[in-house]
């Protein structure tokens, strides 16, 4: 009897304590408009990197990037407008607009790394 106090003596403690580490996370992490992020879907051909291609897409509301062959992570929204957070990989995505307000390339910064793309039609 005294175990089964002590296990949930203990994951009321974990369920608390992790609790209080989300509530008390510093990534800044604003929603997500779908309907303002549609301009950044889509395919992005690689000019020099590890992989070909970035894809950007809009699953369950949220945004995500796929670096082809590589595996993909969400992107999460920071205080900048157009940069996003690379969750899991420590890296930022910058999406860059044309003269016309359309969204033409995307930078990712990742691991000391730089690597661009530009949106394919």
């Amino acid at each position: 009897m005294k175990k089964i106090a002590l296990f949930v003596i203990l994951g009321i403690f974990a369920c608390s304590f992790e609790t209080v580490a989300q509530s008390t996370s510093t990534t800044p992490v604003a929603a997500i408009d779908t309907v303002a992020a549609k301009a950044y879907v889509g395919k992005y051909k690689v000019k020099e990197g590890p992989f070909e291609e970035l894809i950007v897409s809009i699953q369950n509301g949220k945004l995500f990037g796929e670096a082809v062959g590589q595996g993909s992570a969400e992107l999460a929204p920071t205080k900048e407008v157009e940069i996003f957070e690379v969750l899991g990989y420590g890296g930022t995505v910058e999406f860059i607009r044309n003269e016309n307000k359309n969204v033409v390339k995307v930078k990712l910064s990742i691991q000391g790394n730089i690597i661009e793309a530009e949106k394919q039609p």
